[in-house]
């Protein structure tokens, strides 16, 4: 092995800060800083399947540089150190903003939605949305179950057997 060929494969891999971002594509594309003085444009961002994100300025990825060769630069991530939820336990993921909104699936204890601004939306394409609690379980509206008083929602056909709404 030649010496450049080692220098190549050392500097295949370096830290990036997060510039600009273009979503308009097929692909996104970054302008992002590296080392000192570096800086690349139009670089595609890599992202998985089955999400996409838009990583505010100064996030933090990895530029690997195919073969050594700056003209096969991918960015892969993008996390701001500041929006990252921090501390989750084994098994825990977070789908989280700039806001901190956060989609958590919590392992064992369940999934938690919270919205920190806007609202929480659900939609479906055949206009039907189910919340199907387990059996014997009750969905409470406005609260949890445990800090009020609550009633059984009433229904064209009388109260609910498992919906119950906080009362004032």
């Amino acid at each position: 092995m030649s010496w450049e060929h080692d220098d190549a494969l050392r500097s295949m891999f370096r830290r990036g800060r997060l510039l600009k971002l273009d979503d308009s594509g097929t692909q996104q594309k970054v302008d992002f800083r590296g080392l000192k003085n570096e800086q690349m444009k139009d670089v595609v961002r890599v992202q998985q399947h089955g999400i996409s994100s838009y990583p505010r300025k100064d996030a933090e990825g990895v530029m690997i540089q195919l073969g050594g060769r700056s003209d096969r630069t991918l960015f892969i991530g993008g996390e701001h150190k500041d929006d990252r939820p921090k501390n989750l336990k084994e098994g825990n993921a977070v789908l989280y903003d700039d806001k901190g909104n956060v989609v958590w699936m919590k392992s064992g204890d369940g999934v938690h939605v919270t919205s920190q601004k806007g609202e929480v939306e659900l939609r479906s394409s055949d206009s039907k949305v189910w919340v199907k609690p387990g059996d014997g379980k009750m969905v409470f509206l406005g609260g949890d179950g445990t800090d009020g008083t609550y009633s059984f929602v009433m229904t064209e056909d009388g109260p609910s057997v498992n919906v119950k709404a906080k009362v004032g």
